[in-house]
């Protein structure tokens, strides 16, 4: 979940303004239906970074990239790379496009997307805040990702041979902070006196990933072999720092968001706890066309397929049999997982 700045000015080449006003774009892209609504025509996407990083850009592509194909909406822009000096910019120019649905896929964007969506009447999606909501307008995705790091946990506990688990965070991150919670509440629940090693890259180092290999390997070399990190661009650090590991031992990654598979030459990637905004999408389309855009947000969930964690070949079938065990009293509310939002919560759990 991308917070930082930085600035790519090419994204901005392709976005063509449409002239007119936002009035008569939007009736472009959008037509009103028997039920008070409006048919979605076309949809698109704004990221922070490259949709190319196996995580948070590249999950957020794919999945409203599935959503319109489910409805038959054949016109699907990605606007990427566009860092965060240019949000206003690229939202804006959208707008006037007229796009059925606009995805500001950033947290980051939450303020400008606000604007930009109750000044052209375009639905548009924001991300973590779930009051920010307004009826025909705007709307947002939340997530309970602790409960798929609550997976983690317990795969990591079940796995470690030398009793040393560690997590790393790229960033000063609520949902980070959510994971990070929740992995250790999963081990814990596993083996009580397991060591936990924690580690963070820096406060908004989402895409370091030459900071993601140097914490990686500080962690390795405190005895850890089971890795739970979370990053964006940084997760290839990490992934380069597990797979060149000359630690004694076999020491496994598990990655977050997006699925790793692809790219894991060495075979380290255990599992990652996975994103999927797809449904959510396919809610706010449906919205839309059903004329209930922007009454209530999404919040991504065990129970609604938004999160999960990865089956990888590597998982012993013993070890996931408790996984799903531990997945159906999470669904069933008969296990709770600490919903640590904040570095202070996280500490005071894991102590």
């Amino acid at each position: 979940m991308q917070i930082q700045s930085k600035r790519l000015a090419s994204a901005l080449a392709g976005i063509a303004l449409v002239a007119g006003g936002a009035a008569y774009a939007a009736t472009t892209s959008v037509s009103a239906n028997a039920a008070g609504g409006k048919k979605v025509t076309s949809v698109a996407i704004a990221t922070p970074a490259k949709d190319n990083d196996y995580g948070w850009n590249a999950q957020g592509v794919a999945g409203l990239k599935a959503a319109a194909k489910s409805y038959g909406i054949t016109k699907v822009d990605v606007v990427q790379n566009i860092g965060y000096n240019n949000t206003t910019s690229v939202l804006r120019q959208l707008a006037q496009q007229g796009f059925g649905l606009i995805i500001a896929h950033a947290s980051g964007y939450d303020t400008q997307a606000q604007q930009i969506a109750q000044q052209y009447k375009i639905p548009t999606v924001t991300y973590d805040v779930a009051s920010e909501k307004s009826p025909g307008d705007l709307t947002n995705i939340t997530t309970s990702s602790q409960q798929g790091a609550y997976l983690a946990g317990i795969l990591a506990a079940k796995m470690t041979k030398t009793g040393t688990i560690g997590v790393i965070i790229s960033a000063s991150d609520t949902n980070w902070y959510e994971m990070e919670g929740g992995y250790i509440a999963g081990a814990r629940s596993v083996n009580p006196k397991i060591t936990i090693k924690t580690a963070q890259i820096g406060s908004a180092s989402y895409d370091d990933s030459a900071g993601g290999k140097r914490v990686a390997t500080s962690v390795i070399a405190t005895g850890a072999d089971v890795i739970f990190a979370m990053g964006d661009d940084a997760s290839f650090g990490y992934l380069q720092a597990i797979s060149t590991a000359k630690a004694k031992h076999k020491v496994w990654y598990i990655g977050d968001i997006g699925d790793f598979t692809p790219i894991d030459n060495q075979h380290v990637l255990l599992s990652s706890v996975l994103w999927n905004f797809t449904a959510a999408y396919k809610t706010f389309i449906g919205q839309i066309e059903h004329g209930t855009f922007g009454n209530h947000g999404y919040n991504l969930t065990l129970a609604n397929g938004g999160i999960s964690l990865l089956h990888s070949k590597y998982i012993p079938a013993s070890v996931w049999s408790k996984i799903q065990t531990a997945t159906s009293g999470i669904e069933k509310g008969s296990i709770k997982v600490p919903d640590t939002t904040t570095a202070g919560a996280v500490t005071k759990l894991l102590k």
